[in-house]
């Protein structure tokens, strides 16, 4: 679905478009999925676009460099501390 969008505004695949017409595209879907949810009925499946993204955050946060450079990783935790200081800005913690 994604490459027939794609094909659609650009007439080029996903990974032959530029850098700026995969950005556009991928905004447009995501606007089109947000519009989808507000009026989809609970029984319909949601839009493919979301999935998409879901897994794609999904797979990058649990990566390693998703889990070390993107977010704060402590791999051997000490004590629970439920009151960490945080400051705007800061990283948010790959393990809790």
């Amino acid at each position: 679905k994604l490459e027939a969008a794609s094909q659609r505004q650009s007439g080029k695949g996903f990974l032959e478009s530029t850098p700026a017409q995969r950005t556009a595209l991928l905004t447009a879907l995501d606007a089109e999925q947000k519009q989808y949810s507000k009026t989809k009925k609970v029984e319909e499946p949601n839009h493919y676009f979301r999935m998409m993204k879901e897994l794609t955050l999904f797979g990058f946060f649990t990566s390693e460099v998703g889990a070390t450079q993107a977010l704060r990783y402590l791999p051997v935790p000490g004590k629970y501390d439920g009151c960490i200081p945080y400051k705007k800005g800061d990283k948010a913690w790959a393990t809790s």
